[in-house]
C-alpha cells in the first residue's frame, strides 16, 4: 500500500493562507501601513483561493489527481 503525502503541502499552505487573510496569524511587519495595503490588495483573493488550494490537496491525498 502506497501512501501519498504530497497533498499535505497544499493543504497546509491553504490553511496558512486563510489564517493570514483573516488576520488570525499575527505577522509583525516592519511597516504596519505596508501590511494594511497588502491586506487590502490581496486579502480577498487569498480568502477565495486558499479553499481551492485546500481542496486540491485533499483530492491529491485521496488519489483523485
Amino acid at each position: 500500500m502506497h501512501i501519498k503525502l504530497g497533498g499535505l503541502i497544499p493543504i497546509f499552505g491553504g490553511i496558512y493562507g486563510l489564517l493570514i487573510a483573516y488576520r488570525v496569524v499575527p505577522r509583525k511587519p516592519k511597516d504596519p501601513e505596508k501590511m494594511e495595503l497588502w491586506h487590502r490588495k490581496f486579502g480577498k483573493m487569498m480568502q477565495v483561493l486558499s479553499p481551492f488550494l485546500i481542496g486540491f490537496g485533499l483530492l491529491e491525498l485521496l488519489g483523485v489527481l
